[in-house]
């Protein structure tokens, strides 16, 4: 299956400890170029967070946004160090003693220090905010490959349309070359002839000498070749792998042909067919270049 490397997918989840949104764009990349913007809470999972999407979308340069807003019950957890307002009590009347003023300790005078309130998330919300980020994160790579799949449907049913039509150009390439070839042997052994009308020359050898020079116009291996990278081609629609790096390099290779062709024929007719196929060919290239 051609897969996109165009794709966009967001989901949104109000869990217990806000509101959570992901937003995902790809777009065609030689190599996989990830960025994520996340909170701070988040931080610690960045790079397991790449590798969520490094398995799954291979290549192409991929923009993750995650961000948590607010909390659905406004809450904030907030615990009371009691060691800490203990050691503070102790310390406040050691320094009543010393200064021989006997005073009790009360709670306006621990308040003072601030420290003695800690704003922490319990232990056991870490690891559910884990999982749910997680799986919210599946949810959105899914909703991107089936954008993929579908932008890869479109893709695969437009390069069928050109390579098809390359398909039925070059079967009247190779039709015009055979009736050309033999047409340009005639022409060369009757001016052959013509010119070594004086001399005694076998007409053997310049009947050998005419078919060197009609070989020389000969496209037929350069048609042929074409013909299999054409067959080759096709194979690519289906199979489960990534093949877009697969189709530029055999768009490279039916280009060499095709040029070889345009530059041994001397028909006017493949001349303008070649044009034609470079045209579909090029069309093809910048549709490959943004397949997976």
């Amino acid at each position: 299956m051609i897969r996109s490397m165009t794709g966009f997918g967001k989901v949104e989840r109000e869990l217990k400890s806000g509101v959570l949104s992901i937003e995902v764009r790809s777009e065609n990349s030689r190599y996989f170029d990830f960025s994520v913007r996340l909170p701070e809470i988040f931080e610690a999972w960045e790079e397991e967070i790449k590798r969520c999407f490094s398995s799954r979308l291979l290549r192409g340069r991929v923009k993750v946004f995650i961000t948590l807003n607010g909390s659905r019950d406004g809450k904030k957890h907030i615990q009371l160090n009691r060691k800490l307002l203990e050691h503070y009590r102790v310390l406040l009347e050691e320094a009543n003693e010393s200064l021989g003023r006997p005073e009790a300790v009360t709670l306006s005078h621990l308040l003072n220090f601030t420290d003695i309130f800690e704003v922490k998330s319990p232990e056991n919300d870490t690891e559910l905010l884990q999982d749910e980020l997680f799986q919210a994160l599946e949810d959105v790579i899914i909703e991107v490959l089936k954008m993929q799949d579908a932008e890869g449907a479109h893709l695969a049913g437009e390069i069928k349309t050109h390579l098809n039509l390359i398909h039925d150009i070059t079967a009247q390439i190779q039709q015009i070359s055979v009736q050309n070839k033999q047409a340009y042997f005639e022409k060369v052994k009757e001016k052959l002839l013509l010119l070594t009308s004086d001399l005694n020359i076998d007409e053997s050898r310049i009947i050998q000498e005419a078919a060197i020079y009609s070989q020389k116009i000969d496209i037929t291996e350069e048609c042929e070749r074409l013909d299999s990278h054409i067959r080759q081609f096709r194979t690519y629609y289906d199979i489960p792998e990534p093949v877009g790096k697969r189709m530029t390099f055999l768009i490279q290779e039916m280009n060499r042909e095709i040029g070889t062709i345009g530059a041994k024929s001397e028909s006017a007719v493949v001349s303008h067919y070649v044009v034609e196929i470079k045209n579909e060919l090029e069309k093809i290239r910048e549709q490959a270049q943004n397949i997976l």
